[in-house]
């Protein structure tokens, strides 16, 4: 207890009904206040409602004297709040403060608060003025409701007509700054307002005394402060103001705030901060906590997550579709990390939804614009609770918001719609975009989105003919990532058990997105053979999305065009795992590499290949993006590969610019066994410090000679595959009749005959077939594409991966297909392998999420005396042994294609024994 603050959280009586109708007795329970209902108790996880708070409060005697007001930080959604059994106040809205004076409710001794929350379900017939679609209610849409008294709850002891809060627009390149004090109500008499404002320092710079006037309810001032010293992520210098009423002669009442100077500047496509250029590195922050979903656990849980984000190399946080509570943006001032933050989103667009959307966004910018770390605003995101993709007075309300916000709030910019396929922007100081795609398997389409993007694509802009473009708006994508799985064990509780959450997402993408039962799924699909253990793969998963990320942000940072991007996403959301942290904050594996990617200054390598055969000349594409910071002067990149080196001298350099090295070219080294080998670059200055580094790792194939397996006799139905079989040094048969090897893309009764004969089937489909007669036909095994299906794996991603054992432990790399190997990763899979297929047979497969959906890529078993090798690689894509991964793997599947079952039977007998 404060002398004039009693902090109300800590524990309530709570009584949750469905609505006002439910029959019979509910069940009155004790409730940690602040948090949602929803992280508390398992039976109400999805449940929205009706909510009813209450505890007793002593008040002190001498508190009576004065006025006191109940005040929330927010509640999600309607409230209505009763002091000793009489209503004081209601509120609508979930995000922002409200209170109530309950001076004349109060009495000596005990005293009963009670709080009614109404959590709006989409039943009109349950809550007609406020059904959930027409509410802003951010993500709860995707991670389940959000319920009931989430910030904190105090009495606070004050005079009637106390200063409420301060407003303050400072403008860094004269120091002045336009300020007003807001009043609790009109003020009954004249009163003197004491300004104090001191630098970073804690020096006084300024100190007056102003007069108000009588009815007033806000007073309007100007100060001027000398020697401004700038905030920046790197100097995050603030400035505090306090304001004291003084009233005959006695200080009445108190305030404080804190500021900051900085402009940011969206100007010839580029952002420019304090008049700088910024390259802006940003990761969604989707703001919610492992155990209490949007209430903030405590102001050192944000400081060492912002300390995380700041070691990655982030210099901003998109806060996602939220009104985060404030200690967010103050740890973020104080911290020095920009924030772009957003009106949280409704369901559908009507008359009354746009006025709680307007409502809300002025609520926000009231109370939340003192904050410098704060430089963007979005209104809407990706379409959500609109439709401008086919309603015009959609876009026209969405300009006029616009128009509205750039007016109420000119220190910062404005996105209308952070834009996914099919929406756009119709007016916006940003041109950004979102878009996902899986590295490496469709990395072609990630290029081709940035080159669009890079030139200022049509779709990113209505094409109704009422957008407002200028052409000079930055351009980036504001939305991309990849997944890479926490470790379950890393997540659990105190208790060690599993976290609630990962039984949320049960419904998403096909089950793709269901935590629970991972450990088991790990196990039942036999993945234990290909990693050993669940935490390696993990591990492998979470290298697989740094692998993935750093593809990306090299093909943006080679764009000189392009002016950011954010990265989905900070941290894990419950179901959803493509955060550079867990759940929990726990980092991944390259936590402490990422920075390389993700800084101001990158040296960008361009690669059509990464696998070569040993004694090759492996050839790249050099940039050197330098996005913001001092000038590079003397500086010289040096490149290595094995006892190779080059040095380039780069010439003076200013940001923001791209710097197009040309290309490079390197011998491979001469090896007799496969390797990977690294291409590594520093970028250091004349007196060798380091500016940046990155590296290329290269898969390295000794030269191939003539296949151990040269001498069967090989027929396809295909002339392409007899061809190049033949250039690739095996012995064509005559016919099917004499082949011992078959090699297909399709099969037929006459190669499955010859096969049941006792001859072996490499197939190679290419296009969706069934592989009955090989399998039983109630296992309904088929080839099927992943293109349009979870197995694309672009949006929760897909884990493709080759046993690297007995005829595949010839590739370096792995289990998960990398970028050495994708020039080979299938655009089929092969569904309907069972467990016990997976136990033996399967040799390379795919899952997606928390390990879902598995399919085979390459599965083999006899048939009657023969045998099939099935595989949906893709092998011939260029020319014969091009491709070192595309030869040897071709190679290799030969081999298991005519193993006999007697060699393979003594090799199994031989690791059992090795095993026991």
């Amino acid at each position: 207890m404060h002398d004039n603050r009693i902090s109300l959280d800590g524990n309530w009586e709570f009584l949750h009904v469905a609505d006002d109708r439910m029959p019979g007795p509910a069940e009155v329970r004790e409730i940690e206040v602040p948090s949602p209902w929803q992280a508390q108790f398992h039976d109400l996880r999805m449940r929205a409602g009706i909510g009813i708070y209450r505890r007793t409060i002593e008040i002190p005697e001498e508190w009576l004297h004065d006025s006191i007001w109940l005040r929330f930080g927010a509640i999600f959604h309607n409230s209505r709040v009763f002091v000793n059994g009489e209503l004081v106040g209601a509120n609508e809205g979930g995000f922002l403060p409200f209170s109530f004076d309950v001076t004349s409710r109060l009495k000596p001794g005990p005293n009963e608060i009670k709080v009614r929350v109404d959590s709006p379900t989409d039943n009109p017939a349950e809550f007609p003025d406020s059904p959930f679609a027409e509410i802003p209610f951010g993500k709860q849409s995707w991670y389940g409701p959000l319920s009931g008294i989430w910030q904190s709850v105090v009495l606070e002891r004050r005079i009637p007509d106390h200063m409420t809060r301060i407003r303050l627009v400072p403008k860094r390149e004269t120091g002045q700054v336009t300020s007003g004090v807001f009043f609790a109500r009109p003020l009954t008499d004249t009163v003197a307002i004491r300004i104090e404002v001191r630098d970073p320092q804690g020096t006084a710079v300024f100190d007056e005394t102003h007069e108000t006037q009588v009815g007033v309810t806000s007073m309007p001032f100007v100060f001027v402060v000398e020697d401004v010293k700038s905030w920046s992520p790197d100097e995050p210098n603030l400035y505090t103001i306090r304001l004291t009423m003084i009233r005959d002669d006695l200080v009445k009442d108190e305030i404080s705030d804190h500021f900051g100077f900085r402009t940011i500047e969206a100007r010839n496509g580029k952002f420019y901060l304090n008049g700088e250029p910024l390259y802006l590195r940003a990761a969604l922050d989707q703001d919610y906590y492992p155990g209490t979903i949007c209430t903030v656990p405590s102001v050192e849980f944000l400081e060492d997550q912002f300390r995380k984000a700041k070691e990655l190399g982030l210099n901003c946080l998109r806060c996602h579709i939220k009104a985060a509570d404030p200690r967010y943006y103050e740890v973020a001032d104080r911290m020095g990390l920009l924030i772009w933050t957003e009106l949280p989103n409704g369901g559908m667009s009507t008359d009354r939804s746009r006025g709680r959307k307007e409502k809300l966004l002025k609520g926000i910018v009231d109370r939340d614009s003192n904050h410098p770390s704060i430089i963007i605003w979005t209104i809407i995101n990706e379409n959500w609770g609109v439709d401008l993709v086919n309603d015009s007075d959609h876009r026209d309300w969405l300009k006029r918001t616009f128009a509205w916000l750039k007016a109420y709030d000119p220190t910062r910019l404005v996105v209308d719609n952070s834009p996914l396929a099919p929406s756009f922007h119709v007016e916006s100081d940003i041109a950004d975009y979102h878009f996902y795609a899986a590295v490496p398997d469709h990395r072609d389409e990630w290029d081709k989105f940035v080159d669009e993007l890079a030139s200022r694509a049509s779709w990113l802009y209505s094409p109704h003919g009422d957008a407002v473009i200028t052409g000079r708006e930055p351009l980036m994508c504001s939305e991309f990532g990849n997944w890479g799985l926490p470790y379950p064990k890393d997540l659990r509780d105190a208790k060690g058990e599993e976290p609630w959450w990962f039984e949320t997402g049960h419904d998403w993408g096909e089950g793709v997105m269901y935590a629970h039962g991972v450990e088991n799924r790990f196990a039942d699909w036999s993945l234990d053979r290909v990693f050993g253990d669940l935490r390696r793969f993990v591990i492998a998963a979470q290298w697989q999305q740094f692998r993935a990320l750093k593809y990306e942000i090299e093909a943006m940072r080679r764009k000189p065009s392009l002016a950011g991007y954010v990265i989905t996403e900070l941290h894990d959301c419950h179901w959803e795992s493509n955060g550079l942290l867990d759940m929990r904050r726990n980092p991944r594996v390259f936590h402490e590499l990422f920075h390389i990617i993700n800084a101001d200054t990158v040296i960008v390598p361009k690669w059509e290949r990464v696998s070569y055969w040993a004694g090759e000349t492996a050839n790249l594409q050099l940039s050197l993006a330098h996005g913001a910071g001092p000038v590079l002067e003397d500086c010289q990149l040096e490149i290595r590969l094995g006892d190779e080196m080059r040095r380039l001298s780069i010439p003076r350099l200013e940001a923001p610019a791209v710097l197009d090295l040309g290309s490079v070219e390197l011998p491979v080294p001469d090896l007799s066994e496969p390797e990977l080998r690294r291409i590594a670059f520093e970028l250091r200055t004349s007196d060798g410090r380091i500016v940046a580094q990155n590296h290329i790792d290269l898969a390295v194939h000794p030269r191939r000679e003539k296949p151990a397996q040269a001498r069967q006799l090989v027929w396809s139905p295909h002339e392409d595959l007899r061809a190049r079989f033949k250039e690739m040094g095996y012995v064509a048969a005559r016919g099917l009749e004499d082949a011992t090897l078959i090699v297909s893309r399709i099969h037929d009764k006459a190669i499955a005959d010859h096969v049941r004969q006792g001859a072996s089937l490499l197939l190679l489909p290419e296009s969706e077939i069934s592989l009955y007669p090989f399998f039983p036909h109630w296992q309904n095994v088929q080839v099927k594409p992943r293109s349009g299906t979870l197995w694309s794996g672009d949006w929760a991603s897909s884990f493709s991966w080759l046993r690297r054992a007995g005829h595949f432990a010839r590739f370096p790399s792995g289990p998960l297909l990398d970028e050495t190997m994708d020039r080979v990763i299938p655009d089929h899979v092969i569904s309907g392998c069972n467990l016990l297929d997976f136990q033996a047979r399967v040799f390379a497969g795919l899952v997606v999420g928390w390990i879902h959906k598995p399919v085979s890529l390459g599965v083999e078993r006899s048939y009657g005396r023969g045998r099939i090798v099935a595989s949906t690689f893709r092998l011939f894509r260029d020319e014969p042994m091009a491709d070192p991964t595309a030869t040897v793997l071709l190679d290799s599947l030969v081999e298991l294609a005519i193993e006999s079952r007697a060699a393979r039977l003594e090799e199994a007998v031989r690791a059992a024994e090795a095993a026991a």
